[in-house]
């Protein structure tokens, strides 16, 4: 589980760090329930940094490029 744009995992995420403690639960848990970006099937999301740098897309938008992240750049492994 990533934001594919910059690399980082929930929990090396300042904002998911602290939402989850909030919420007691862990930085993924709380980007699973919460992340609105999140496509389970890639286990991709995206940071709100990232997301605001390119451009807000529709979540529709945003799943074609997890797809294409997994297909051509980093597949899932088993």
């Amino acid at each position: 589980m990533k934001c594919p744009y910059c690399d980082r995992k929930p929990h090396e995420i300042t904002e998911y760090v602290d939402a989850a403690k909030h919420e007691d639960m862990t930085p993924e848990e709380y980007v699973r329930s919460e992340e609105g970006t999140f496509d389970v099937r890639t286990q991709l999301f995206c940071c709100t940094k990232c997301y605001i740098k390119i451009g807000m897309p529709l979540i529709n938008e945003l799943r074609e490029a997890f797809d294409y992240y997994r297909s051509n750049v980093e597949p899932l492994e088993g």
